[in-house]
């Protein structure tokens, strides 16, 4: 079914299919942040996107309000994350107790939040979109390998979920050009 409408029309009915697809891309992600949260047991659970200079949390679950508002959106260098040192190597991806890692100790993040786990959201050609991780004020030293596999999985569906985002605008965007 093609489009007859205006111009005008067209712009504004492909800005409300996006709105709709990043809502239901939103409720997926908000749905297994909040998963983890659960089921990890942690203060919070939040997504990112990072390249080479930069980490931003885009989306983060927390009971505590005060750290969704101070940290929903903020941009992070990745030198003051935990998620590049896990990218790169440098930490494993569940931290039990970040104040005894000396990769991240130091870090004003450490200070605040005691345990770490983490996983990339690597989408399906091999590129890593960002992290999915779950932070906690309090050590986890009973941290077992199921937690990280469980993140595993979340992690795969958010990327398949960012994917089908990604597919059908790019559709969209083809079929009103």
């Amino acid at each position: 079914m093609g489009w007859t409408g205006k111009e005008g029309e067209r712009s504004e009915y492909a800005d409300l299919v996006r709105k709709l697809e990043a809502a239901r891309e939103s409720d997926a992600i908000e749905q297994a942040l909040t998963a983890a949260r659960d089921r990890l047991n942690m203060d919070a659970s939040y997504i990112t996107t990072i390249d080479a200079r930069h980490q931003t949390i885009h989306a983060i679950v927390s009971d505590d309000q005060d750290a969704v508002r101070r940290y929903q959106g903020t941009v992070f260098p990745v030198e003051q994350t935990f998620c590049m040192r896990m990218l790169g190597g440098e930490i494993p991806n569940m931290v039990a107790d970040t104040s005894a890692e000396p990769a991240i100790s130091h870090l004003a993040a450490a200070r605040e939040f005691h345990a770490y786990i983490g996983v990339p959201v690597k989408l399906s050609d091999g590129r890593i979109h960002g992290t999915l991780c779950c932070v906690s004020r309090d050590t986890r030293p009973s941290m077992q390998p199921d937690e990280l596999h469980f993140m595993e999985v979340l992690s795969g569906i958010v990327a398949a979920r960012i994917e089908q985002a990604q597919g059908d605008m790019a559709r969209l965007t083809n079929r009103f050009a």
